[in-house]
């Protein structure tokens, strides 16, 4: 079905938001309280077709949604899904996780295989009037007058210029040491870590992951922001500046899996700054037209905040290889289980590890290039 009737179908022929550039409306097929898709206006396919008024007005409303959700309705964890489907408009779901909801039926941390029986566990008997009820206080968010002044900033081009909010240069206040580092080829090798420590697993090496034990109050990303000596080749950065940094994944060896991270380590989308996340969402955007001329045809764009586990604010760019996609007869998209067995069932990294050499020197190539002063 197209962007468009997805949207009109569900919300009685009126979004909650629509302009030249873009639409707002409940998640088609949907009764979860609080999930929203954004989706463009025009018939573009993908985050790289976005011009840049489209690109700073997602960004914005993404960003909006997700801090009305926890400041109004005290929503504390939400996953961003921008997906491209061949002959569909790109969406984007900003998607609550109700804790009461996770804590009942699954994890409190959200597991994400489980996100389709999570969204299957709402029917619209028993939310309709909470459903309602979130409805109404998006439309009064897109309606104030701090919002339309924004809007009518970006519409008018007056937004455009992206100044990034300064940070510290050093992400932790201390470089955690490290205790010990394994390499193993499946992670169920890792014995038991002690008390307050963990092992941050990332591919690498001579075997698939090297499994770093250290400190268990980082995230991945701040562990590996702070031990960049250690990590493996694979998982330098390809783009850097003073505020946003792109990496190959840490724990899918997926050729042309890239991460882009706020050099600041932020826990929520709401708690980044405005201008942070603006240019994060420009980077993303560079990192899938990247991908174009490495073949790439469609890609993901993914972000999970944590409940409780130590987390920092980063994208996924999942490129989409249409040959295992074909294999398994797959319909990737974060509705279904099937983009968790894309990810699970694809080749470890003593296989790919030539091709994401490869793609990684032409990332690089392509990121300085757009880049240079």
């Amino acid at each position: 079905m197209a962007g468009l009737e997805r949207l009109i179908n569900n919300d009685g022929g009126i979004p909650l938001y629509s302009d030249g550039h873009l639409l707002i409306g409940p998640a088609a097929s949907s009764a979860v309280p609080g999930l929203y898709t954004i989706e463009p206006s025009q018939p573009k396919e993908s985050i790289a077709d976005l011009d840049d008024t489209e690109l700073t007005l997602f960004a914005y409303m993404q960003r909006q949604l997700r801090t009305e959700l926890k400041t109004k309705f005290d929503v504390a964890v939400c996953g961003l899904y921008m997906e491209e489907h061949p002959g569909q408009r790109l969406i984007s779901y900003t998607m609550p996780f109700h804790v009461d909801r996770l804590s009942e039926r699954f994890s409190i941390e959200v597991y994400q295989p489980h996100i389709a029986e999570y969204l299957k566990s709402y029917t619209d008997a028993s939310s309709s009037q909470q459903v309602s009820e979130f409805d109404a206080g998006m439309r009064n968010m897109l309606s104030r007058s701090e919002t339309r002044a924004d809007i009518e900033g970006i519409l008018h081009g007056t937004s455009r210029e992206i100044t990034v909010t300064a940070h510290s240069e050093d992400p932790l206040e201390r470089k955690p040491d490290i205790d010990e580092i394994l390499e193993v080829f499946d992670e169920n090798e890792l014995p038991l870590p002690l008390t307050g420590k963990k092992y941050y697993v990332c591919i690498g090496g001579d075997k698939n992951f090297q499994c770093f034990l250290s400190d268990n109050s980082m995230s991945k990303g701040e562990f590996i922001f702070s031990h960049e000596d250690d990590i493996d080749d694979c998982l330098k950065p390809v783009y850097s500046d003073d505020y946003v940094v792109v990496r190959q994944d840490a724990k899918y060896a997926i050729p042309g899996f890239y991460i882009v991270s706020p050099k600041a380590h932020y826990r929520r989308i709401d708690q980044t700054p405005q201008d942070v996340f603006e240019r994060c969402m420009f980077m993303v955007r560079d990192v899938r037209q990247g991908l174009l001329t490495l073949g790439i045809k469609q890609a993901h764009v993914y972000h999970d905040e944590k409940y409780n586990s130590p987390a920092s604010v980063h994208f996924w760019v999942l490129p989409l290889h249409s040959r295992y996609i074909a294999e398994r007869g797959l319909n990737p998209t974060i509705l279904s289980r099937d983009i968790w067995t894309y990810l699970d069932t694809f080749p470890r990294y003593n296989v790919t590890k030539p091709q994401i050499i490869e793609f990684n020197k032409e990332m690089k190539i392509y990121l300085d290039a757009k880049h240079q002063p």
